[in-house]
């Protein structure tokens, strides 16, 4: 894909801070989704991301009862850009849909970005620096953006796979170190500020809790109050995007939770010794 300025639709303007995700799973209890919340919130203090907002019970509730993502916005205290959270079980297995939202490779052919680039890391590296670029179109000037992704080592590990953190954030650093990246570059401006994260909670084996949220302050003349307000209601979207990429077959390697290791048997208890025989009493 080349350089352009395609217009898209208003609501693309929430991808300005990432873009992936999979559909709703299907008879799933609320009780199960309680479980499993309460099983990892001793994980929770390990995450990458301390600013990631709480996301009440209600909302997962909702979004399990109504088979659809749930959606909602954080104000923030001296900033005029809002958090937009998303919730939702899919019907997706964990290590799919990890697999999808690290594909920086396909993410412009599943998604509202016009070209991704993986400036470091290597392209689905645990940590990497990357470069994507958003058309905006109604008049409005194409946002691009320089992220650093991190994967949760200590979460995944701790979980044997079953939970992952990937947070990504800029760092206000805007040199392009790429003549490609620049190329796209020339073509829009890039945004003040980006962050945000997914948690992943393997639920069955087949379905996957999803946790997203992201906060991002376009700049220019877009009102961040605007911007947010289109991020909150363009994450079904990503979230649709995203499942079609994890069914479809990610270019980044699936890799399943491990089982954890067997704990080794106890020692079988040995029989007790015989009493020793009498000895024949002599005449």
């Amino acid at each position: 894909m080349t350089p352009s300025s395609s217009p898209l639709t208003p609501a693309i303007l929430g991808a300005v801070l990432v873009s992936l995700v999979p559909t709703q799973a299907d008879a799933t209890e609320p009780a199960e989704v309680k479980a499993r919340l309460d099983e990892i919130a001793a994980l929770r203090p390990k995450r990458l991301d301390d600013q990631a907002p709480v996301v009440p019970w209600e909302a997962w509730e909702k979004a399990v009862s109504r088979g659809k993502v749930e959606t909602g916005l954080v104000a923030v205290e001296g900033h005029k850009a809002k958090k937009a959270w998303a919730v939702a079980v899919l019907d997706v297995p964990i290590g799919n849909f990890w697999a999808a939202i690290n594909d920086d490779k396909n993410k412009p052919n599943h998604s509202s970005l016009d070209y991704a680039e993986v400036l470091d890391g290597g392209v689905c590296g645990r940590s990497r620096r990357v470069f994507q670029f958003l058309p905006i179109g109604w008049g409005v000037t194409a946002r691009w953006w320089i992220i650093d992704v991190r994967a949760n080592d200590a979460i995944e590990k701790a979980s044997h796979g079953r939970v992952r953190e990937q947070h990504w954030k800029s760092n206000g650093d805007w040199t392009v170190p790429t003549a490609t990246a620049q190329a796209w570059a020339d073509q829009g401006m890039h945004i003040d500020m980006t962050r945000g994260s997914w948690l992943l909670v393997d639920l069955d084996g087949d379905k996957t809790m999803v946790e997203y949220y992201t906060w991002a302050d376009p700049g220019g003349s877009l009102p961040a109050g605007l911007a947010s307000r289109l991020a909150a209601g363009n994450i079904e979207d990503t979230f649709e995007a995203m499942t079609a990429l994890a069914k479809k077959g990610p270019h980044c390697k699936v890799v399943p939770p491990k089982a954890p290791a067997a704990e080794a048997p106890a020692p079988a208890t040995p029989p007790p010794e015989a009493p020793p025989a009498a000895e024949p009493e002599t005449p």
